[in-house]
Formats: C-alpha cells, structure tokens, sequence
C-alpha cells in the first residue's frame, strides 16, 4: 500500500493537466511542474485518521489544483497512523496534508472555507499548534514555512527558516500551541491573538480540581487530581478525539472506555486502581481513577539502586506472579506488561495498572506492545489480528523481572545472522551483572523469554522457582579488544569516498552538518586518528589521508558555526589531528584556515554549540601551531564570557538569551556539552595557558557553583541538568561532565572538595553502568573517559578498573553484523557511525582503555599533558 495515497491523489488531479505528483519518503509533494513555492505564509493543514485519509485526499486535492496550491500529504497510511499516535510530537501531530495557498486575503479565506466544507463531519484529530478555521473543523492553519529558506541554524541543523522583515532568519516554531512571530501578517481569520495571563484551574467532570500534569502527549494525557467529593487524590487520563486511530475506526477514546471496562471487570481482585468516573468534556474523553500510593517497579528498581536484596525481590516478584495468575484467571491477558504498568503499593502489593491493552485471547486487536517487552509473538503478529495467548504475558514478566533485580531494560540489537535467542542473551547479560539479586533472576528470565511459548514456566513455577537459593552463573563476557578491532575494521569497509557522506546518518543525525564532530565525518576522522597513531596498521595512512582530502573538498558548503560538536570547530580540530599524526602540512593548514575563519560570538555561551566550544578549539591550535592569533581569540571568547556570566548567590550560570533563535532559548544548564562544566573547562585552560586572572577566577567560581548544585547520595554525587531539573549521570549533563572539570580543577588548583566530588562522581557513573547507554553522549564510552581522566590525574589503579567495568558493560550489549562485534547506537537497537552518539565514540574510549592516548577535544593543557603558562605571568582582565 505504499503509493495507495498517491494513487489517490493522480486520480483526483486527472483533470488538471500540468500537475504533478512527487513521491519522497514520508510525503508525496502535488503542484503544479513550473510553479515555485514561496517562502512562508499563513498555511493550512488538513487532519485526518488512517481511515478517512484517501476520502479527505480524494475531497481536498481538486480544490486545491483549482486554486493552483500546492500541497504535500502523508505517503502512506502508516504514516497517517503514526501521526495520530501517542508517539508524534506534539507540534507535528494530526497534519496529514498541508497546503500553500497565496497571499490574497479573501481567497485564502475563501479556500479554507471550501475545504471545511467537504470535510466537515470527517474523523480527524486537533492540530495542537494550529488554529482551527471553526471549533471541530479538520482544516487548521497556522503562519509558517512553504518553501522556507534553507539554513543552518544556531543549533547546527539544517531548517527550512522563515525570514524575518529586517532579512534576519528566524527559526519555525511548531509547538503544541498557537504561537506565531510578532511580525507575522495578520491572522487571516481576524482572530485576535489571546493574551497571556494566570491559568486558571482546570475542574474535570465538575469534579475533579487538576493539581498537575503526569505526562502529556498528541493522544492526551495523564493528570493528578483532587476529588472535590472525597478530598482524595485521584489519577485522571484524557484521550483526544480521533488520535491514536486505526483502520477500524477505534481511536484513543474508544481505548480509554475500554480501560474503564476492564476495570470494572477486575475490580474483585483488589488488584486495579477503582474507577471514579468515565465522562466527556469538550469532546474528549476522561477516566479519573483511584490513585494509588507506592512505586512502579521502575522507580522502585531505581529506589534500591538496581540492586534489590534477593529476599525482596523474591517477595515481590512472587506478588507480581500472582498478579498476573489472576489476571490470567479472569480469562485476559495484559498484553503490555512492563515494569511501568505495575505499581508496588505501600504494603508491597503489586497493582495493575494501565489496563487499556487487556484482551481476551483470539480477540481482535491491534498489534501493540512496549519494545524488549513483547514477546516474539507479539512482534511478528500482523498489524490488526487476534490477541496473543497468556504464554505471551510470560515473555513480559520475565523482561520485568529482569528489570527488577538490575534497573536495566533488556533491550539488545539483533543479530544479521543466525545465533543468539532472546533468552540466551538475556541470561548472559545477567551472568556479568553478577549481583545477588541478577544471579536469583537468571533462574527464571532466560526460560521466561524462550521463543517457544509452550516452554515458558507458569508464574506459579516462577514463585516456586525464586524460593531456592541462587546458583552461580558462569560470566563470559566479550574482549572489549576484540570491540576495538572488529569496530575499526568496520569503520574502514563502510567508508564510502565516492559518497557525499562517507557513513549514512539517519533521523535527526542526517539534518546535521555532515562534517561536525557530533554526528558527522569529523568526529571519526578525529578517533581514526587516534587508532593510528595507536596502532598504524589497523588505520593505514592513506585512508586516513583520504578521509582528511574528502573534509577539505567540502568545507565551503556551509556557513563556519562556532560550536565545537556541532559547529565546525570540530572540524577544523578534527583535520589538526589527522595533519599532525600525518605529519602534513597541507592538512594542517587546511584546518588552520577553517578555524581562523570560525566566529567566536554566538548566542548559545555552551560547548556544543557555542563561544566555548570555539574558545577550547583557538586554545588547542595555539598550542600545536603557536599562533598568537589562536590565543587572542581565545581571550576574546574568554571575555564574551565573562561578560554573560550570572552570579546568584552561590550559583554561577551562562544563560541563553531569551530571543536566541535556538532550541536552548531561556535555558541555563550545568552540564559539560550546554553548561556551567564546559564553560568553566574553557575558563580554566584559558587561565592556565594564557593567566588571564577573572578566567581563573571564573572558573574557580563555576567550581563552587557546582560543588553547591551537587546532589549527595552516600559515596555518590550527581547533577541536575539545569537548577530544578532531573539528576543525570553522563557527559552531556551530568556526573561524569561535571567530574571532568573538577579533576582538572583539583589538578589545578589543590581544591579539596573538588577532587572529593569527582570522586564521588566516579562512584555515580560506575553505580549506573548497566543502565546507561553505550554513547559518549549520554552513556559509558562518555563516563569511561572521564574514569581514565580520574585515574591519570591521582595515580590510583581504582577508576581505571571502574573503566574497565563500564567496557565490561558496554560489550555485553554488542550484536553480530557482518561477521563483526559492533556496539549499537545510544538507543540500543540500531547502528550508525558518528561520535557523539554512535561506534565511533564507544571505539574512541574502548580503544583508550586498552592502548592509552588522551582524551579527545580537550587541549593538552586541561588534560594535564601540555605546557603550561604560569598564572603570574601575563595577566588579563
């Protein structure tokens, strides 16, 4: 059914003759051949569900061809589901055709009157960033892009821009509400734009006072609420008209009443929250729900460390067994049990809840289940057809029980070539856990996770099973050396010259520059670099050589941004290695230009993405080259930064202005990739290469900030993102980027508390290893270098062997592709090449940790292996 819509769509345009259809991936493109598109304006988008699409396409697309607009449209219907679904963004969801009409008032009003009227009474959800042209109507319009104007933004993707009356290029916000820019032409519709002011508190059911949002998405939402009638908390669930539809005509309503049925079905078991009340308001529908005290079994994983003791968890994985015997009883099964949808109560009884999945079995439904928690079965069933057998639930409870005893979801990348089952990798993921509680789970998951269903044990034989005592499980994990080289070799067989992208990137990744660090060539030019100058007959010359030339050759295509991962300060770093290790000039010279050519000011102060980034990159070419026009650039960065610091008691932040055209806008974080960390790495390597006095005493004070923001946990330390936010542990924004300034500021300066919060950042990543990602980013290869740092600066054998347990648990995770062990990418399930997220960076630390080497992009000087200019000896404010 992939060109059914444009099927549709070359049938309704047969009597316009000059128009054609395009198809492109997730849309078909309808207009007419010679006609350009503008840049922006008031356009229109008109929604539909997988079911109404080809009659809405069949209705609109003539209309539209009279007009002479151009529109796009959805590809397929799998895409008009998937923008209904619980999984679009918000500021996307529901638009399956946009149209780009003129700029005549009257006939722009005209046509969305037109196309109102042939859709009216159509299923179709709301467009949340859209106005509708009359409340219920399928046509929404809002101000945006048509052809816009194709740029890289501050944040170092390509966007299709809007273009501002000065000429300035402003960013298209989609978000889940009407917003356009202040110079926007006058809503079409003379609707006048509302005025901010206080919310209002928001009564459900004339009953039930919201107190806040739980989660939101395009299908709804969760929300905690008080009962006006008990003054008890309750839990109210919204599902949004004509989201979440599938080709039965069922949308997410028509599952929230079934939730409400089953409910009631179970409400004998004392097992499932009670239900308060199933009522409709402004034509969504709600369920408010007893709220039910306790954890679900992720947080409370989380709350005991991902390490229960095994008589807790033989307790209450016993009670989920029974639980789901229950449910089994009642002649249902769940469908989606995951450890989200059991509570633990506060008298350690196991609830269910979310219950919108529960069938019959042999009942028709729609495929639906939670990644790594489906059972094979389940996966493999077509998109509408029977529900699975009970047996299924069994490949749920053993993922969950996995979860409970580790924290960690077992989630793996399959392999291209027959081997590994689902259960044999899980026990062997639990085999290097090692930990009481993941010795007791080996007994019962691997067998719970067979792909035959007829061999799963019942939860009764699970409960009897978990009484005995723990045998030892023999580990054997995979030679992290074998990683190193199985991932150079393919790093080097994918690389295609001939291509305009040496490695395919997909998703968010492909509309980055494709010569950044981040998720471009740079980044593993930088780490094949390193591998050669490591060992010189695993990367030959030449192709490194190659891989430089093929940078070079595309350097004009894209504007120079600041940001050292996203920018092209990462390039011009990344080509100063290659011409070091290749002892060419050329290339040295090549990447001397790029980076004098780099601006320093940006709006964004961060390493990523902004003045720092491009700071750390002027302070490495001056050390390799001895520029002194390296150096001052480094101190004009210096002092941009000096200027945009915040001081708020003990707080030290670098906020991103407001009206920034980036996503990071408003925002202040602590981390190393976008906060106070990197910014204070920069500060110090300036004050320690050049003595600039207020760098030094910056980054001094961006120490004690940090040093106020930590949360201590026992022996483990870890940050928030930003003031007020989530605690995290990785690079980006969290313990192990915090932990590498404040090694580099101990070494510095003899600070105490300094090294006593890296230590206990060390403590943090290290206790996270088998819950983290594989990426630099966001996960161990990140973490592990920053052990190694630890290790090289106090000479203690103890966080090398940290690091080596991250590489322990990062190869656990490999698959088998092409005859090699690859590491996937930060999500678990699929591969790419690029650093930040990607081989390359797990290959960057794996390939430190066996061979040595320092830390990539950081200069010599913060990472303690170069020269440095006492502090005395020029001073600068």
């Amino acid at each position: 059914m992939d060109d059914f819509l444009a099927g549709v769509a070359r049938d309704a345009l047969t009597a316009f003759p000059g128009w054609r259809v395009r198809a492109g991936g997730q849309w078909c493109t309808a207009g007419p051949a010679d006609e350009p598109m503008g840049v922006q304006g008031w356009k229109l988008h008109v929604s539909a569900t997988p079911l109404s699409a080809p009659v809405v396409l069949r209705l609109v697309a003539p209309i539209l061809a009279r007009a002479r607009c151009p529109f796009k449209f959805a590809a397929d219907l799998s895409v008009v589901r998937e923008l209904c679904s619980g999984q679009s963004a918000r500021g996307s969801g529901g638009k399956f055709l946009t149209a780009y009409p003129g700029p005549g008032e009257a006939e722009w009003r005209e046509l969305a009157g037109e196309l109102d009227a042939v859709t009216a009474g159509l299923p179709g959800p709301g467009v949340l960033s859209d106005r509708p042209v009359r409340p219920g109507s399928l046509v929404h319009y809002r101000f945006g892009v048509y052809a816009g104007v194709s740029a890289l933004s501050a944040d170092g993707t390509m966007e299709a821009m809007l273009r501002a009356p000065d000429g300035s290029l402003a960013l298209d916000v989609r978000a889940a509400s009407f917003v356009t820019p202040p110079w926007a032409p006058p809503d079409p519709m003379g609707t006048a734009p509302k005025r901010p002011g206080r919310p209002a508190p928001v009564l459900l059911g004339g009953r039930f006072r919201v107190t806040r949002a739980v989660r939101h998405s395009f299908t709804g939402g969760v929300f905690r609420a008080l009962d006006r009638e008990s003054g008890r908390p309750v839990v109210v669930k919204r599902a949004r008209r004509d989201t979440a539809a599938d080709l039965t005509g069922r949308d997410a309503r028509d599952a929230l009443r079934h939730e409400a049925d089953m409910l009631t079905r179970l409400a004998g078991l004392g097992r499932v929250p009670a239900l308060l009340g199933l009522f409709e308001q402004q034509g969504d529908l709600f369920l408010a729900e007893e709220e039910i005290t306790g954890l679900d079994l992720r947080r409370w994983a989380a709350a005991h460390g991902g390490e229960p003791s095994p008589g807790l968890l033989a307790h209450v994985a016993s009670d989920v067994c029974a639980l789901l015997a229950e449910v089994h009883a009642e002649g249902l099964v769940v469908r989606d049990l995951t450890p989200g949808n059991v509570m633990v109560d506060a008298d350690t009884r196991a609830r269910l809840i979310d219950l919108e999945l529960l069938a019959e079995p042999g009942a028709p439904v729609t495929r639906a289940y939670t990644l790594s928690y489906g059972s094979p079965e389940q996966a493999a069933a077509p998109w509408h057809g029977p529900a699975p057998q009970t047996s299924s639930d069994l490949f749920g409870l053993g993922a969950t029980l996995f979860h409970m005893a580790t924290g960690v979801d077992p989630l793996l990348a399959e392999d291209d070539e027959p081997g590994r089952s689902p259960a044999e990798r899980a026990g062997a993921w639990l085999a290097a856990i090692g930990t009481p509680a993941a010795r007791l789970a080996a007994a019962v998951v691997p067998a719970l996770m067979d792909d035959d269903p007829a061999r799963r044990p019942s939860p009764a034989e699970v409960s009897e099973a978990l009484t005995r005592p723990a045998r030892p499980v023999a580990a054997r994990p995979l030679d992290p050396g074998v990683l190193v080289e199985d991932a150079t070799a393919h790093l080097l067989s994918t690389m295609d010259l001939t291509a305009d992208e040496p490695w395919p990137r997909e998703g968010f990744a492909a509309t980055t520059d494709p010569l950044s660090l981040h998720y471009g060539s740079a980044g593993i030019l930088g780490v094949l670099t390193a591998r050669h100058l490591a060992a010189p007959e695993a990367v030959p010359a030449g192709s490194l050589r190659g891989l430089a030339g093929h940078i070079i050759e595309r350097l004009g295509r894209l504007p120079a941004l600041p940001g050292l991962h996203f920018g092209r300060s990462g390039t011009a770093w990344a080509l100063l290695e290659a011409g070091l290790a290749l002892s060419e000039e050329s290339i040295v010279d090549a990447a001397a230009a790029v980076a004098r050519d780099i601006p320093v000011e940006a709006a964004n102060p961060d390493v990523c993405h902004g003045v720092a980034g491009a700071g750390l990159t002027r302070l490495r070419f001056a050390e390799a080259t001895g520029e002194a026009a390296f150096t001052e650039a480094a101190i004009e960065a210096v002092e941009l930064l000096c200027g945009r610091a915040v001081h708020d008691g003990d707080s030290l932040l670098w906020p991103v202005p407001g009206d920034a055209p980036t996503v990071f806008a408003g925002t202040a974080h602590l981390g190393f990739a976008h906060g106070t960390a990197g910014i204070g790495a920069f500060l110090l390597t300036a004050h320690l290469r050049t003595g600039h006095v207020e760098a030094g005493r910056l980054a001094e004070a961006a120490g004690r900030s940090l040093a106020a923001a930590a949360i201590v946990d026992g022996e483990a330390a870890v940050w928030p993102e930003r003031p007020g936010g989530r605690p995290r542990t990785h690079w980006c924004s969290g313990s192990s980027g915090v932990g590498t300034f404040l090694t580099a500021l101990w070494r510095a300066t003899g600070e105490p508390r300094a090294l006593e919060l890296a230590r206990a950042a060390a403590v943090a990543v290290h206790r996270s290893r088998w819950g983290n990602g594989t990426s630099q980013c966001h996960g161990n290869a990140g973490d592990g270098d920053f052990l190694l740092d630890l290790a090289a600066a106090t000479g203690e054998d103890r966080y090398r062997d940290m690091a080596t347990d991250l590489a322990t648990a990062t190869a656990v995770r490999a698959a088998r592709r092409g005859g090699r062990w690859l590491i996937p990418e930060e999500s678990g399930a699929s591969f790419s090449a690029g650093f930040g997220t990607g081989l390359a960076g797990v290959l960057s630390f794996l390939s430190r940790l066996r061979d040595g080497g320092r830390r990539p992009w950081l200069p010599e000087t913060f990472t303690g292996d170069g020269e440095r200019t006492p502090a005395t000896s020029t001073e600068r404010r």
